[in-house]
């Protein structure tokens, strides 16, 4: 399905369009962008986009977003809800290398977050990202993620095996760290369970 519209301070978070397709076809293709995590698909032509498209509107476990900045397309993100016990998945937080150290990545995941725990009311999110992602365990481990696990030699590349790192992070992390920075009122505030 597509996610609704999440506002960062700097990026806006909106349901992808067609017109959308030959940057997220770019993305990709991009072998900087391949080499930092799982992208949504393998490049394609336009038409096998738009039946990607097409499949996850009906895809009620996944949400789809286009990361915006300046009305302009930067990356994507998608995320999988897995089941009833209020607990995510991040497929892809990707933005466009030529835009990387801008601090839309970080606005990005802090939004999408603010979406999960206080408009979901998640109990938890994990992420998979290769042990030599930098910028993506950066990010993670300032939103408040830990390890909790690691695949061992899971991407070949320059010769060299890389571990795949797996992180947590968990409502009570979020209510600590970022109290502060809701957009609105979490949905679960006054609400016994």
């Amino acid at each position: 399905m597509f996610g609704g519209v999440i506002r960062g301070k700097i990026v806006t978070l909106r349901t992808p369009g067609e017109s959308d397709l030959p940057f997220i076809n770019g993305l990709a293709a991009d072998m900087r962008a391949r080499r930092e995590g799982q992208l949504w698909g393998e490049p394609a032509a336009l038409a096998t986009w738009k039946e990607r498209l097409a499949e996850a509107a009906k895809d009620q476990d996944t949400v789809v977003w286009a990361i915006e900045h300046d009305a302009t397309i930067v990356g994507m993100a998608r995320a999988r809800i897995l089941g009833g016990d209020r607990k995510g998945h991040i497929q892809e937080l990707t933005i466009d290398p030529e835009r990387w150290g801008r601090g839309l990545g970080g606005d990005a995941a802090l939004a999408l977050h603010r979406y999960f725990f206080d408009y979901l009311d998640w109990k938890s999110c994990n992420v998979e990202l290769a042990a030599d992602n930098e910028r993506g365990i950066h990010i993670a481990t300032r939103l408040g993620y830990r390890e909790f696990g690691r695949g061992h030699a899971v991407y070949y590349r320059d010769g060299t095996y890389v571990d795949d790192v797996w992180l947590r992070f968990d409502r009570a992390t979020w209510d600590e760290r970022w109290s502060g920075e809701r957009e609105y009122a979490s949905f679960a505030d006054g609400i016994t369970r």
